[in-house]
């Protein structure tokens, strides 16, 4: 286990008791986890497709998919920009017409209300990368907490079936609790909801990449490689991996996307994997 990071909890005085509990909560399976989630990309895809879609762009229909207390909700508001008619920033990425501009469809418009009210503009992948670079001056601590869940919300580890039976995302209470201990809120907005707001947006992923030939949720196209380069930004900012390495990765398919590559997980989120045990520490 790289000294560093141990370092690093020393330093931010983290108790043993705390990183052991974080690690039996948030530990990886063993289990392929394209494989585990693949049936879960599958059943949210078919209920995001079956949401009802309005005529155009200021005719939207909202579907309200998390109620987080007291006020706020995460929605999705179809049809999204990208399934606009003359919309031609797509392109598909297989098939007979691979390569060929269009447009998406069956893309969703994610937002945040508060107390019905849209919270502000659409937020860009843009917007959320700057939202996450102002928590390394906020607690470092609650930084990794987030790359960890970005990281296990890539493969919905997190996620139940309600009880109408549909896979929704519910990280550990625990877990939740500690991060807005650490990071109440990000630009205002609570820390939680902009996890579940994450959450939809990776689905509105899926749907791209499905609705635009990767019709095979086994590979990692869509939802996975979108939260994991939100993790491995982290990691970067936990100074646990170079930047020219995170860049560089952008210059490589699958085009837009820096994912963490899974095989070095443990390198820089070591509480995710089975290899953190309190007897292997110092501290």
């Amino acid at each position: 286990m790289d000294k560093k990071i141990i370092q690093q909890y020393k330093e931010l005085e983290i108790p043993v008791t705390t990183l052991n509990r974080i690690n039996n909560l948030l530990e990886l399976p063993n289990d392929s986890l394209n494989k585990l989630a693949e049936p879960k990309r599958y059943d949210t895809l078919d209920e995001a497709l079956s949401w009802d879609k309005g005529p155009n762009q200021e005719n939207r229909i909202t579907t309200e998919i998390y109620h987080i207390q007291p006020d706020y909700t995460v929605a999705i508001g179809k049809p999204g920009k990208e399934a606009a008619p003359d919309y031609k920033g797509c392109r598909f990425y297989a098939g007979e017409r691979k390569g060929e501009k269009t447009n998406n469809p069956n893309d969703m418009n994610p937002h945040i209300l508060k107390s019905g009210e849209k919270v502000g503009k659409d937020l860009t992948f843009e917007d959320m990368f700057e939202k996450i670079e102002k928590l390394m001056q906020a607690d470092m601590f609650g930084l990794e907490i987030m790359g960890m869940l970005f990281f296990r919300d890539a493969f919905m580890l997190d996620h139940e079936k309600n009880g109408e039976g549909k896979w929704r995302y519910s990280p550990p209470k625990e877990i939740l609790d500690l991060l807005e201990k650490r990071i109440p809120k990000i630009d205002g907005i609570p820390t939680r909801v902009l996890l579940y707001f994450l959450e939809v947006l990776g689905l509105n992923e899926d749907i791209k990449v499905y609705t635009l030939g990767y019709t095979n949720m086994k590979q990692s196209y869509g939802r996975i490689n979108t939260l994991l380069t939100f993790s491995h930004l982290v990691a970067v900012f936990l100074h646990r991996r170079s930047l020219a390495r995170f860049a560089g990765t952008f210059a490589r398919p699958p085009s837009g996307m820096a994912p963490l590559p899974k095989t070095k997980v443990n390198e820089y989120y070591p509480l995710l994997t089975s290899e953190w045990s309190q007897g292997s520490l110092d501290i």
